[in-house]
């Protein structure tokens, strides 16, 4: 096992329930919304917050409990801020303090989890010196959930927060829809949702379209999402063999990969929040039919793009300050936003990359913007692949082997190893694989099969209607929920071989 995979098993050891598990499906979640209605429709309000808080409690330390207790204390120390930061008697050198200490220590706990030993590292490889590495697990969600404080603490410096109770504030932070994955919400977003009465009361409308988000999202993860994951598990493993196509196609296997499963995770959220009657912010709209890396950022990863610009990007100056100074804004906020993702060098070349292409199209935006939408389009989708390759690995070197097997690797077909991935556990491919291994044509056919379903979920990014354009849809007929009620049923017979989103691992 190599040091990446050491590192993500030491997340996954770390992980709360996951939304695509039997336990959450079927256990977890119709009793806490009994519990929660419930509650309220005997007029229990804050017994029945206090259930949703547990609950979210309960999620996030499902695997390790011990997680609690550092999600409890960050919780306390900012409500803690807050109040401070709020009261009557805070001067303005006091309230500076207190702002400084917040970003301090959050930023410290932050910095101690995800980056000490990436510091430790570097200092070692500078300086020859031998600092030992702690190997520390890193806490599922500590990055959406100290973002999120962060943001809260600033809020409360700038005076654009109530002095919100602490129920509400802790629900806020732990809500179990976001907590582990995002989208990174704003105070003024989420809290008043939890002190609406009205929100309290079953919504029906609300629970078919939570549900409808539910199954989108779940379908995406579990019949999309991880086909792509195989083939690109497999053709990690065999890099230096791919041929041009078979490179081509684990490049555009990972692109697909991370797209359905985080736009998987995203619906799931939004579809959990409305199940109790909470707006969850759109975090996914469709990022692969940007025509510009500009419109890319307002579509992927929304709310942290958000964050960086507000509590980022306009402190630094934002454009207001000339030309040159706003490219180095933007390479410092994107450098920040690679290093966000993960404490390794390939994740700042990543976001780099995502900076300079933005600088970039900031000095030929006039010019840019006259030519064609598809060739614009084609540019930036040619762009996000080969970035994210760098994001998919821990090693710089091997994405650089990659686009070398992308031009220098010969005309031949799709190598069968990334078809037998693919069809893994499918009946019905095992079948035409053995046929195949009898002296049959099979192999073909499921080469055949690989180049579709690339081609089918390339045509779903850019062609189909979001899940938020499918769910605000006015006029459904009874083949609609034929089809989600066949993709649930889907879905659900995949679960048995789990896996966790991508993004867990921020």
């Amino acid at each position: 096992m190599d040091a990446s995979d050491m590192k993500e098993e030491a997340v996954w050891r770390t992980g709360s329930m996951l939304f695509n598990s039997y336990v959450f499906l079927m256990v977890f979640l119709p009793i806490t919304c009994l519990l929660y209605y419930g509650l309220n429709r005997l007029e229990k309000y804050r017994m029945a917050s206090f259930a949703l808080l547990a609950a979210s409690f309960v999620f996030y330390g499902y695997q390790d409990p011990k997680l609690c207790l550092l999600l409890a204390a960050s919780i306390l120390l900012n409500y803690a801020i807050h109040l401070a930061l709020t009261g009557s008697c805070a001067g303005g050198g006091c309230r500076a303090l207190l702002l400084v200490c917040g970003l301090a220590v959050n930023l410290g706990i932050l910095f101690y989890f995800k980056y000490l030993d990436f510091f430790l590292e570097n200092v070692n490889a500078l300086t020859g010196s031998r600092f030992v590495l702690r190997n520390i697990a890193l806490p599922l969600g500590i990055s959406f959930y100290t973002f999120q404080q962060l943001s809260f603490v600033v809020d409360s410096y700038r005076g654009e927060t109530k002095r919100y109770r602490f129920l509400d504030y802790a629900l806020f932070v732990s809500f179990f829809p976001q907590l582990v994955a995002g989208p990174i919400v704003l105070h003024s977003e989420i809290i008043p949702q939890f002190a609406d009465m009205q929100k309290r009361k079953v919504n029906y409308a609300n629970l078919l379209a939570g549900t409808e988000y539910l199954i989108i999202g779940l379908a995406k993860k579990v019949l999309l999402a991880d086909s792509f994951g195989r083939i690109c598990d497999a053709g990690h493993a065999m890099i230096p063999e791919l041929s041009s196509f078979g490179a081509i196609a684990v490049i555009l296997s990972y692109t697909l990969e991370i797209y359905f499963d985080f736009s998987g995770y995203c619906d799931m959220a939004v579809g959990i929040g409305r199940l109790f009657n909470i707006e969850i912010p759109v975090n996914f709209r469709s990022p692969y039919k940007a025509v510009n890396i500009a419109d890319f950022w307002k579509r992927w990863h929304i709310t942290l793009t958000r964050f960086l610009t507000t509590y980022l990007y306009i402190p630094l100056g934002g454009s207001r300050k000339g030309k040159w100074k706003t490219c180095r804004n933007v390479l410092i906020v994107f450098a920040l936003s690679g290093l966000w993702h993960g404490a390794d060098w390939s994740f700042v070349v990543w976001g780099m990359m995502h900076g300079v292409m933005m600088v970039l199209y900031r000095l030929t935006r006039t010019w840019v913007d006259r030519l064609p939408k598809w060739f614009t389009w084609l540019l930036t989708f040619v762009f996000v692949n080969a970035a994210w390759m760098f994001f998919w690995t821990e090693s710089i070197r091997l994405p650089l082997q990659l686009f070398r097997r992308v031009f220098c690797g010969g005309l031949s077909g799709l190598p069968v190893q990334l078809s037998r991935a693919l069809c893994d556990g499918s009946l019905v491919c095992s079948l035409l694989m053995t046929v195949s291994d009898m002296g049959g044509g099979a192999e073909l056919f499921l080469q055949g099969l690989t180049v579709l379903w690339l081609a089918g979920g390339l045509l779903l990014c850019v062609a189909a209607p979001s899940s938020h354009e499918i769910v605000a849809a006015k006029c459904r007929k009874g083949r609609y929920y034929l089809a989600l009620s066949a993709l649930l049923f889907t879905a659900v017979i995949h679960l048995s071989e789990i896996s966790k989103f991508i993004y867990f691992n921020f």
